[in-house]
């Protein structure tokens, strides 16, 4: 390859992952724009109200590493739009997409871990600790922040054995901790080791298995784990994997001041890098109306019900409320609670609050709210009933008529249907492929008879549904045993002679169940045959049929198409050599007599189509012809020979007591010459006359003989040259 082409090929390959980047955008990092203050008074706190102080921070800046920054999405659909990140390499390192190498970029520096992480977690061997760290003074009685967890780790063996860890640990004035990042409903800490997908190496679901000294182990809280990302993947970070958006949260003394420190580290060793994003704003505590609820954003409110906004900012509060800008007033779906802190919304707007927190600061925030329509039962499911032709308790159910009956008049646009194997599964479905949906409601398999289904019918953000039962039942019913075709065959009048490969007929018992036959290939109403109801049939002409059976004791019918030919045996057959004079390789014309389709072989050879026969030897050969639905054959003999007596015994016994021509279909023959082998005229045979053996009256000796025919063929005059033996 010329160095020309080799650059002009790289430069294409260059520019294709450069537009497939383009197109799939990642994250973006600063890692040197703020300060450790401004990320928490600004980014995580965000708020008027929070007394927040004594901010201080750790990472790899020892060591020429920065693991601490503020981060955006940049629309790569990243699960928290900004925020903080905290890393156990360089904070800017996180842009996606997910690199071929993994990271590891404090590995062996000397940076060292964590105590307190240690400690809150009981996690030991500890490496590249990153943390920020401030007070804070609560005005209400609890506090949460939604994080994300990432990691390097998340590949290969390691989720099993490396225990990169998170903690948010709170700090009372007593010098009481508590972590506060768990896996929700438990106090076990978020680690590599304990939100997983599981590792199975070998794909077969056991998660048992130790493949070249690397064992399996089974998934940990995979309800909180989110994705793994292949390494060379596209993805918005540059981490093998992560968990869903998760919260952390606890309760508080009001008044008291607190200590918080936000911290990760890899466990083990310093390799594969770990790392935290923490989302903007989340830092709750008080006056958050929380996200908005729209249809876009596939939260909505659903009409009918209502959604309680709770600014609750600690006592001796006031709350002043307003919709779409102006103060609430009757009428305008809306109801104030728990003295002002709470507000009930029943009606699309946006919702406000300004709250005088006890004359201290004032604090506001606004929320969108929308109402989507909710679905409704437009009529009741039908119970399924399918027949069952293996009578193993399995048969194949379609969902699609009971999607129409429910849908009623409802756009399907709008409203979607799914199917569900138990009542959990429907309520807590999301919209996603992935989750417990049937996946095939137009053809599903049972699993149990009578089984049970779920039906949900959902608008769809999916937050407003309703769901209802229905039972499907697989019905026993005998398989109907038939081929796909049967052959007439028929004589040359057109008497039926028998039905191929069998008669047409089900060995059922006829008191069990009911027949009835139909022209056409599939069972339809008016297209019965009169009188067809038993379970033989005999067809008066070839074409298209379909019978129908009918268990009798529980009403399941089942139907099956056939087709039938007529085929014709053959009554009469030719062989004839057509090639020319003295050829020792014919060629073979067969003429058949009947009004079928006709297959032929010499000898053993293969069937073949064609009726003619090329290159047959000097020898006898049989001939056969069969119809191509084999309701018959017929043989004849043929024998090639050379044209002309290859010897002759002139002895007078009677037997080859001559030479002569034989006579030759298709050429005149206008002299024969013999010669000995020396070239010698011994006699001219003219037309037909035959040779004794003898010269000028005498006997020759045993030998051979040559001859030479001038004959016309096809009206070319030829030649033909060969010998014989004169045997004494």
């Amino acid at each position: 390859m010329s160095k020309i082409k080799k650059v002009v090929q790289e430069l294409v390959v260059f520019f294709f992952l450069i537009f497939a980047f383009l197109g799939n955008a990642q994250i973006t990092v600063d890692d040197h724009s703020f300060t450790v203050a401004q990320l928490v008074e600004d980014v995580l706190v965000d708020s008027p109200c929070a007394t927040v102080e004594n901010f201080s921070s750790f990472t790899g800046t020892n060591f020429g590493i920065n693991g601490i920054g503020y981060f955006e999405s940049n629309n790569s659909g990243f699960e928290i739009d900004r925020g903080v990140i905290l890393s156990t390499g360089y904070a800017r390192s996180a842009v996606g997409p997910n690199g071929i190498t993994a990271l590891s970029e404090g590995d062996s520096s000397g940076w060292g871990g964590d105590a307190d992480l240690g400690l809150v977690t009981n996690t030991a061997n500890l490496f590249n600790a990153s943390y920020i760290q401030f007070e804070f003074v609560p005005t209400i009685d609890f506090i949460s922040f939604d994080f994300l967890f990432a990691s390097e780790e998340y590949t290969a063996g390691f989720p099993c054995t490396f225990s990169d860890v998170f903690a948010f640990i709170l700090t009372d004035s007593s010098g009481n901790s508590r972590n506060l990042a768990v896996v929700p409903g438990t106090n076990i800490p978020i680690k590599v080791t304990t939100v997983n997908e599981g590792v199975d190496l070998n794909y077969d679901g056991d998660y048992d298995d130790t493949i070249n000294q690397v064992s399996e182990c089974i998934p940990k809280n995979p309800n909180f784990y989110n994705r793994t990302i292949p390494p060379g993947s596209l993805a918005p970070i540059n981490f093998n994997g992560y968990t869903k958006v998760l919260k952390a949260s606890g309760s508080v003394v009001v008044g008291e001041r607190y200590t918080i420190k936000l911290v990760i580290a890899e466990n083990q060793d310093g390799k594969y890098d770990s790392a935290v994003f923490l989302a903007a704003g989340s830092f709750d505590i008080g006056g958050n109306l929380g996200d908005d609820r729209t249809i876009a954003k596939g939260n909505p409110g659903c009409l009918g019900e209502s959604i309680i906004l709770t600014a609750t900012i600690g006592s001796g509060s006031i709350y002043v409320w307003m919709k779409g800008g102006i103060p609430l007033a009757p009428g305008d779906g809306t109801t104030l609670l728990a003295g002002g802190e709470q507000l009930e919304v029943t009606q699309d707007g946006t919702y406000s609050v300004d709250i005088d927190v006890s004359g201290l600061c004032t604090s506001s925030d606004s929320v969108d709210i929308e109402f989507a329509i909710p679905p409704v039962i437009a009529a009741s499911p039908d119970d399924l009933k399918s027949c069952d032709p293996e009578s193993d308790g399995i048969a194949s159910f379609d969902f699609s008529n009971n999607t129409l009956l429910v849908l009623g008049s409802q756009n399907p646009s709008v409203y979607k249907v799914s199917y569900h194997l138990n009542k959990d599964d429907a309520e807590n479905y999301k919209g996603s492929i992935r989750e417990n949906v049937i996946a095939t409601p137009n053809d599903y398999k049972n699993i149990s008879s009578p089984q049970t289904i779920w039906l949900r019918i959902a608008e769809s953000t999916q937050t407003c549904y309703t769901t209802v039962p229905f039972t499907i039942t697989a019905l026993p019913i005998a398989p109907i045993t038939l081929e796909e075709e049967y052959t007439r065959c028929l004589d040359q009048e057109g008497t039926l002679i028998n039905i191929l490969p069998n008669d047409i007929e089900l060995e059922l018992d006829t008191t069990q169940y009911a027949f009835q036959w139909y022209a056409g290939l599939q069972a339809v109403m008016g297209n019965e045959i009169p009188g067809e109801i038993n379970a033989s049939f005999t067809p008066q002409v070839s074409g298209d049929y379909s019978i129908e059976i009918t268990n009798l004791a529980n009403g399941c019918s089942i139907s099956k198409g056939i087709k039938i030919v007529d085929s014709y045996p053959p009554e009469e057959i030719k062989a004839e050599l057509i090639s020319g004079a003295f050829s020792n390789s014919g060629r073979y014309e067969v003429t058949v007599t009947g009004n079928g389709q006709y297959e032929y072989k010499i000898d053993n050879g293969d069937w073949q189509e064609s009726n003619f026969f090329d290159g047959v030897t000097k020898a006898e050969h049989t001939i056969t012809v069969r119809d191509i639905k084999m309701c018959g054959e017929l043989s004849t003999k043929v024998e090639l020979t050379s044209g002309y007596p290859e010897y002759f015994t002139p002895n007078r016994d009677g037997f080859h007591d001559s030479w002569r021509i034989e006579e030759t279909k298709n050429v005149s023959i206008s002299e024969v010459l013999i010669f000995d082998r020396y070239g010698k005229l011994l006699k001219d045979l003219g037309v037909n006359d035959n040779w004794d053996g003898t010269y000028r009256g005498s006997q020759l000796p045993a030998s051979d003989y040559w001859f030479k025919v001038h004959y016309i063929e096809n009206g070319v005059p030829k030649v033909f040259n060969s010998n014989f033996s004169l045997i004494r």
